[in-house]
């Protein structure tokens, strides 16, 4: 089966960056393999891909060695299974909140005994090979989103779920179960509390810690904390803000010249 890369960095201890996509496009999948990063999230909760989209936007990832993840909607087994037989090789489920939820979570990704899920991996079984049954329950990730103050104060039970490789924060979700107004803002001393509290607990029990890093500049201290899949950008942000900064250069040079050729005259 193909090597979930992911896995493998983190058995050595190390930090993988991960892109996150949000715009349904194949175009943007693929110009984002062939940056570097690590893995690639399609976001199919807050992001604009359908699954017919997000299907396409795998198979544009599966050119190059970029692990594919998936952010599912809602923790709904049918959704999940879906897009794991697409060829999904992680999962991000939102919503998190007890045990119970986990359970249901790993169950849906996790082939029996080990779990529910159906047999169909139609392009899983190409996209992983001839032996995708074999390994899938080893290979596939499985993450859970920490989102509310709920699902804090279950976090060891949520932890020792079988088959849950790791956590992912959504920070700004977080933020507001917390009742705290500056959402997502890493430098809030309670948001950060609760940060290094959920790292601890992951590294407690063996599992992986994942965040949204808000802007790049946070990376290195959140993978000093010990979180070890960090998302320090997403394709609409670089979109916005890249066209924003060309574009205020370029009104600047424009004005810069308009004001040099009135003064001449």
């Amino acid at each position: 089966m193909r090597e979930n890369r992911l896995k493998s960095l983190w058995q050595e201890n190390k930090t993988a960056v991960n892109g996150w996509l949000t715009i349904p496009s194949v175009w943007t999948a693929e110009v984002l393999t062939q940056t570097g990063f690590d893995a690639l999230t399609i976001d199919m909760q807050h992001g604009l891909a359908d699954y017919q989209m997000a299907v396409a936007m795998l198979q544009a990832i599966s050119a190059t060695d970029v692990v594919p993840l998936v952010r599912v909607p809602w923790n709904e087994p049918a959704a999940i299974m879906r897009i794991l037989d697409a060829g999904a090789y992680g999962i991000i489920c939102p919503m998190i909140n007890n045990r119970g939820d986990a359970e249901a979570f790993v169950g849906a990704c996790r082939y029996p005994p080990s779990g529910y899920r159906s047999y169909g991996p139609i392009r899983a079984h190409l996209y992983g090979d001839d032996d995708y049954f074999a390994h899938a329950n080893d290979a596939i990730l499985t993450l859970a989103m920490i989102e509310t103050m709920e699902a804090l104060g279950n976090l060891d039970e949520i932890l020792t779920v079988e088959g849950l490789d790791g956590v992912y924060v959504g920070t700004v979700d977080l933020s507001i179960s917390m009742g705290l107004a500056d959402l997502g803002n890493l430098d809030n001393t309670q948001l950060k509390r609760a940060l290094k509290k959920i790292q601890a607990a992951t590294a407690k029990f063996n599992r992986v810690a994942g965040i949204h890093a808000q802007m790049p500049g946070n990376a290195a201290a959140l993978s000093e904390w010990g979180f070890r899949l960090i998302t320090p950008v997403n394709d609409t942000n670089v979109l916005r803000t890249g066209v924003e900064k060309i574009l205020q250069q370029a009104r600047r040079e424009i004005d810069s010249e308009y004001d040099l050729s009135t003064s001449i005259a």
